[in-house]
């Protein structure tokens, strides 16, 4: 972040300039994030992004040339402080995985609002939420629910329903240390500090629904 001017600055990465660059102005007046578009083939575009240093990274599931995950793997070795959020088509299960298995931090869904991709901008450095709180559901995925793993879904949602550690365990069928150790890890990813405050993190950044 531009400390002097205290404003998040963002990279759209993309190959539709009528779409971005109109999108850039608007986070730029409307809500005070330094956005700039960034287009043009792979090597160009990475050349323009790490020559801006974004704090984030916002990647077009159709950039790269069919080399997305190269693209990305060249802005995670020349920015590694740099949060990438893919702009995907759908929120389907398989491109979830491709986004975290690509190195993306998060996802967010082309459908989704303006308001929605200025909130995931805003809070991608912290990992809060990626979606406006009036907006539930329209198809932002923060960093961190990519980064948890099914299991630790399953403990997620046991924690969420109020079930204790213990019946963590064996509900899972699974040791209570082994329980035990996933609970800590579920609240170490999503930035907590207590098992309550994870399941309100998880609530709060639309996680989990319940």
């Amino acid at each position: 972040m531009d400390a002097a001017r205290g404003r998040i600055r963002a990279a759209l990465i993309g190959e539709q300039p009528m779409f971005f660059q109109p999108l850039a102005h608007w986070l730029s007046r409307e809500r005070g994030i330094e956005a700039s578009y960034v287009g043009g083939r792979e090597s160009c575009a990475v050349a323009q992004c790490l020559a801006f240093a974004p704090d984030v990274a916002v990647v077009d599931q159709q950039s790269g040339n069919g080399s997305l995950a190269v693209m990305i793997a060249r802005l995670r070795a020349g920015l590694p402080k740099t949060t990438i959020l893919l702009l995907a088509d759908t929120s389907a299960p398989e491109t979830t995985a491709a986004a975290a298995d690509a190195g993306c931090d998060g996802m967010i869904t082309k459908d989704a609002s303006a308001e929605s991709l200025a909130a995931a901008l805003l809070s991608a450095r912290t990992g809060i939420a990626s979606h406006s709180p009036h907006e539930p559901g329209e198809g932002a995925t923060t960093g961190r629910s990519l980064r948890l793993t099914t299991r630790e879904r399953e403990v997620l949602d046991l924690l969420a329903s109020g079930t204790s550690t213990a019946a963590i365990g064996q509900r899972l069928r699974i040791a209570r240390n082994t329980a035990r150790a996933h609970v800590q890890r579920v609240i170490e990813k999503l930035g907590a500090h207590s098992k309550l405050e994870a399941v309100a993190v998880a609530r709060r950044t639309g996680i989990i629904n319940s």
